[in-house]
C-alpha cells in the first residue's frame, strides 16, 4: 500500500472537462491497494475530485482526523463504485475530510487502478 500524490490543479474554462462535458483519461493512476493523496491545503471548500475507472474499481474518501467541521467525526465516505470507463465527479462537504496535514485521502479497492484527478473550483463557478 503505496501513497501516490495527486497534483491539484485549478479548473477554467480551457479546462478538458469543462470543455468537454465528460471526464476523461489523463488523471494520475492509482493501483488497487494504494492511496490518492490531495495536497488540499486544507480547504475542501471548493474542491472537485474526477475518477476515471479503467477497471471495475472503488474509491472510498478516507476520514479526516483534523475537526474543522461539526462532520469531520462522521467516518469514511461510502464506497464508491468505479465501473470499467466510468467517469466521476466527486464533490467534498467542506472539512469532513480534511487530515491534520492538509491533505485528502482516498483508498482504490476493486481490480484495477483508477485515474485521480483534482481541482480547485474558483468562487465564481
Amino acid at each position: 500500500m503505496a501513497d501516490t500524490a495527486v497534483a491539484l490543479s485549478t479548473f477554467t474554462s480551457t479546462t478538458g472537462v469543462y470543455q468537454s462535458g465528460l471526464i476523461s483519461t489523463g488523471g494520475t493512476a492509482v493501483s488497487t491497494g494504494d492511496t490518492a493523496v490531495i495536497a488540499a491545503v486544507g480547504n475542501t471548500r471548493q474542491l472537485l475530485i474526477t475518477a476515471f475507472g479503467t477497471a471495475a474499481s472503488t474509491l472510498t474518501i478516507e476520514a479526516g482526523d483534523e475537526p474543522p467541521s461539526e462532520t469531520s467525526g462522521l467516518g469514511n465516505s461510502t464506497a464508491l463504485t468505479i465501473a470499467l470507463n466510468g467517469p466521476y465527479a466527486i464533490v467534498l462537504p467542506a472539512g469532513r475530510f480534511v487530515q491534520s496535514n492538509g491533505t485528502v485521502r482516498a483508498l482504490v479497492g476493486g481490480t484495477g487502478p483508477v485515474e485521480v484527478t483534482a481541482y480547485t473550483l474558483p468562487r465564481e463557478m
